[in-house]
């Protein structure tokens, strides 16, 4: 039992009703008096259900959950926009999404978790961490991410190092490089004699 259970309302310090005050859930205004009898009425209503701490009042919370992903932006549709008619007009009613941002998606809503586990490229495009394995799933996608970046980077210079190698070969035929010409085998008539 935590200290602000055993002692009574009475002998409680202020800072302590306070605190009581915001797990019951009641208004912490007013004087000592009016504040211990808003505390013993919370708890006369709340009775049993009331949570006894802390603890149970964030067991009830829903989990939060994180999803990773190996795209960056990766959006799923979870619901479609359709179009209805009310009152012979046709109205669009928005579908839902969700959209993971530089590959993570966390949430704590029990359909979007269902939605989530139940997918079908839940293991392939995307996967769930559990709270344990977190940082370490974390840091191997930004690890990923790195290598995926370098690889691109080294593309990107092999490319850069041939354009300049045909751009010096262009300039090298513009400038007067001497290269021998093609020869048709075919005379022109500039070169026949003339009688």
């Amino acid at each position: 039992m935590s200290d602000t259970e055993q002692k009574p309302l009475e002998e409680m310090s202020m800072p302590e009703l306070w605190a009581e005050a915001k797990r019951l859930g009641v208004p912490k205004d007013g004087k000592k008096d009016e504040l211990i009898a808003r505390l013993k009425e919370a708890q006369e209503e709340g009775g049993e259900n009331m949570p006894k701490n802390n603890k149970e009042a964030k067991s009830d919370r829903p989990k939060e959950e994180t999803y990773i992903s190996k795209y960056h932006e990766l959006k799923l549709v979870n619901q479609s926009s359709y179009t209805k008619e009310v009152a012979g007009r046709v109205v669009t009613v928005q579908g839902t999404s969700i959209q993971f941002h530089e590959g993570v998606y966390r949430t704590s809503d029990p359909a979007e978790i269902e939605f989530l586990d139940n997918h079908p490229n839940f293991g392939s495009t995307f996967t769930k961490v559990e709270r344990k394995d977190q940082k370490k799933a974390t840091d191997q996608l930004i690890n990923e991410r790195y290598k995926d970046l370098e690889q691109r980077e080294k593309e990107v210079a092999a490319r850069e190092d041939a354009l300049k190698k045909k751009e010096m070969a262009a300039k090298g035929q513009e400038e007067g490089d001497e290269s021998p010409k093609a020869v048709s085998g075919v005379r022109g008539t500039a070169d026949q004699p003339k009688f």
